[in-house]
C-alpha cells in the first residue's frame, strides 16, 4: 500500500504492478528480460542488411583488384597480349583446344623479359607460322617439323627459325614449321594425326621439350580477351606443382612418364603407317629411356651426326637425337633458344638427314 497525495482521507491505492515482467511466484533472472529476435524484428533485418553489404564490399574489392592487375598486365607486360593475339579457339570437332590464328602477324617484345629487337609472329591462311601459303608439294625433300614455342621460333625473327636456316642451308629441301606454343604432348600427337596425312611428308621432326609432359594451355572463349586469365592458365601448372607435389606431382613421375610414353607411341604408329621416318629432338636428353628402354643414352650426334635408333623397317624409322646441349650451350633469349642455337640445330638436323654431306639437308639417294 503507498498514499497518494490529494488523496481523500481514508483512501488506499491500490497496490502497483511490478515493474519487472516477472510474473509473481517466478525467480528472477536476468536473460529472461533480455529482448530476442523475435521481440525485435528489425534486429534481424539489421543483421541480414550487413551481412549482405559486407558480401557486397567484398565481391566489388575483389572484382576492382583484378581489374587493375589486368591493366598492369596490359602495361607492363605485354608478352601476354602477343600470345593471346596470335591463338584462337580450335574449330569444332578439333580435339586442340586452340590453333594459331590464320593471316595473323603480332609483334612480339618479349615475356619473361624485353627483347633487345622486338620480333614478328607471322601466321599465314593455312595456321603456320610463315610468310608465305603453303605450296602444292613439289620435287623438294619436304621436312614438317612439331612441337611447342620452341619449335614455333619463340624469341628469334622468322629468317632466323631453323626451319627457315635449313632451306638457306640447301635450296632443295622445304620445311614447314607446325610449332604451336603451350602444346604438351598430347597436343602435338593430335596435330600429328591430324595434318600428316595431307602434308605428303618425306621427313617428321619432333622437338621435344620437357614442358610437353604437362598440361596443355586450355582457350576459353568466355576469357579470351583476359590477359590475367591466359597467364593464370599458362602459369597455374608450376604453382600447383610448386604449392602441392604430393598432389600433382613432378614432370619425372611415374604417371606423367607414362602419358608421354603413350603419346610419343602414338607418333610413332602415325609415321610407320605414313611410311615415314620420324626424329625426336630431345631438347632433355633423359626422357629419351621414356621412349625406348635399350636406347643409348651416350649417343652424342655432334660427334657422330647419326640418332639413336629406336626402331627402323625398310623407309620408316624413328629415332632420337640431343638438342640439349646446343640449348645449354648458348644463353637463352626469353627462355627460348636463340638464333645461333637454331642455326646449330639446322646444321645438326641436315647432317642427320644427309648423311654429314655438307651443304645438303637430303638423303644422299633423294631424287
Amino acid at each position: 500500500m503507498r498514499w497518494r497525495p490529494n488523496a481523500p482521507p481514508g483512501a488506499v491505492s491500490a497496490p502497483s504492478r511490478p515493474r519487472s515482467s516477472i510474473r509473481a511466484g517466478q525467480p528472477f533472472s536476468p536473460c529472461r528480460n533480455r529482448p530476442s529476435l523475435k521481440d525485435i524484428p528489425l534486429l534481424k533485418s539489421t543483421r541480414i542488411k550487413h551481412l549482405f553489404f559486407g558480401l557486397t564490399l567484398t565481391l566489388v574489392s575483389v572484382a576492382i583488384t583484378l581489374l587493375l592487375l589486368e591493366c598492369g598486365l596490359r602495361l607492363f607486360y605485354p608478352g601476354i597480349g602477343s600470345l593471346k593475339a596470335v591463338i584462337t579457339q580450335a574449330p569444332w570437332g578439333d580435339s586442340r583446344s586452340y590453333r594459331l590464328f590464320p593471316g595473323k602477324q603480332v609483334l612480339f617484345t618479349g615475356l619473361h623479359e624485353r627483347l633487345k629487337k622486338p620480333v614478328i609472329w607471322q601466321v599465314n591462311a593455312q595456321g603456320l607460322r610463315s610468310d608465305k601459303p603453303l605450296p602444292p608439294k613439289s620435287g623438294k625433300f619436304r621436312v614438317v617439323t612439331f612441337g611447342d614455342s620452341e619449335t614455333f621460333g619463340w624469341s628469334v625473327s622468322l629468317e632466323d627459325t631453323f626451319q627457315r636456316r635449313m632451306e638457306q642451308i640447301d635450296s632443295s629441301v622445304e620445311v614447314i614449321n607446325l610449332g604451336t606454343p603451350g602444346y604438351n604432348a598430347e597436343n602435338i600427337a593430335d596435330y600429328v594425326e591430324k595434318a600428316l596425312p595431307g602434308l605428303k611428308a618425306d621427313f617428321i621432326f619432333y622437338l621435344f621439350h620437357k614442358n610437353d609432359l604437362e598440361g596443355a594451355l586450355k582457350f576459353s572463349p568466355s576469357f579470351s580477351s583476359s590477359q590475367l586469365y591466359l597467364l593464370y592458365k599458362k602459369s597455374k601448372e608450376r604453382i600447383m606443382r610448386g604449392l602441392f607435389p604430393q598432389i600433382t606431382g613432378s614432370r619425372d613421375s611415374p604417371e606423367r612418364i607414362k602419358v608421354f610414353k603413350g603419346q610419343a607411341d602414338r607418333m610413332i604408329e602415325i609415321a610407320r603407317r605414313e611410311n615415314v621416318p620420324l626424329l625426336f629432338g630431345m631438347l632433355k636428353w633423359r626422357f629419351v629411356k621414356t621412349l625406348q628402354p635399350s636406347a643409348q643414352t651416350d649417343c652424342d650426334p655432334s660427334a657422330k651426326p647419326q640418332p639413336c635408333i629406336v626402331s627402323g623397317q625398310a623407309r620408316f624409322w624413328s629415332g632420337a637425337i640431343d638438342i640439349e646441349t646446343i640449348r645449354k650451350k648458348i644463353a637463352r633469349i626469353d627462355g627460348h633458344m636463340p638464333p645461333p642455337a637454331h642455326q646449330e640445330l639446322a646444321e645438326l638436323l641436315c647432317r642427320v638427314i644427309s648423311g654429314d654431306r655438307k651443304s645438303a639437308c637430303v638423303p644422299p639417294r633423294w631424287e
